[in-house]
């Protein structure tokens, strides 16, 4: 996971919104009644939602960092918290995220192991938020391509559970990866940050302030790359090292 810094709603679902809530069908629905609110919620311009919701995001997924475009099948409008638990919140922007559909459409042999919205389902309330900048300070990766938090905070690794970022695990061993191999990828994000660094060393050039541009650089991509918190992660722990060093 990767901070995400919220902005306004598209204009246009501001004005659905406030329409939707002003009708006296939006009034009469009760709270809980999931079908009624959803049937609302389908009626906003779903596409200029995903588009905005993208471009916050960088093109990442909110919980997984893959690469999500603006394609209904492929992206889901995810609601933090549950659609299902509350009303209001079910057409507040605020409550919104992009994620990838989880692995649902992959069609390898075996059972496979979803993860992110399509992991947790539609009751599972989260304590973890990639909009919540203390929070995302908490996350770190190691080199085998595992989400952890440090210090260790047990709602937030409970909700890696739920989200299945580690992929599927037994009487604590590793048993498989998600069909959307997470924990590969990161692990060949941390192999790209050793890379990087090599190339770097091998030229004299492994300096704290060459760092900090790499880390600007990632920073201001419009669409950055998969992963790009696990070598933002690993970037930013060198940087802090070779300040200490004066280098």
């Amino acid at each position: 996971m990767i901070y995400i810094k919220k902005g306004p709603p598209p204009r246009q679902m501001a004005h659905m919104v406030s329409e939707i809530k002003s009708s006296q069908e939006w009034k009469k629905i009760k709270a809980g009644d999931t079908k009624a609110i959803r049937e609302k919620f389908d009626q906003l311009p779903k596409e200029v939602i995903r588009e905005r919701l993208l471009e916050e995001q960088h093109y990442l997924c909110a919980y997984c960092m893959r690469r999500i475009k603006n394609d209904g099948r492929n992206t889901t409008i995810e609601h933090w918290y549950p659609l299902s638990k509350d009303k209001e919140r079910a057409l507040d922007y605020g409550n919104m995220l992009a994620v990838c559909d989880g692995g649902r459409s992959w069609k390898g042999g075996g059972r496979k192991v979803l993860c992110c919205d399509a992991g947790k389902g539609s009751k599972s309330e989260l304590t973890v938020s990639p909009t919540d900048c203390q929070q995302m300070k908490k996350i770190i990766y190691d080199k085998e391509g595992f989400i952890k938090t440090g210090p260790r905070d047990e709602g937030m690794e409970n909700d890696i559970k739920i989200l299945s970022l580690n992929g599927k695990w037994k009487n604590d061993q590793f048993i498989a990866d998600t069909a959307t191999e997470l924990v590969k990828g990161r692990k060949d994000a941390y192999l790209r940050y050793k890379r990087v660094i090599k190339k770097l060393s091998d030229k004299g050039m492994c300096t704290s302030a060459k760092i900090k541009k790499l880390i600007r650089e990632i920073e201001m991509e419009l669409q950055r790359q998969e992963f790009a918190g696990v070598l933002l992660y690993f970037l930013n722990k060198k940087y802090n090292q070779l300040r200490k060093r004066g280098l």
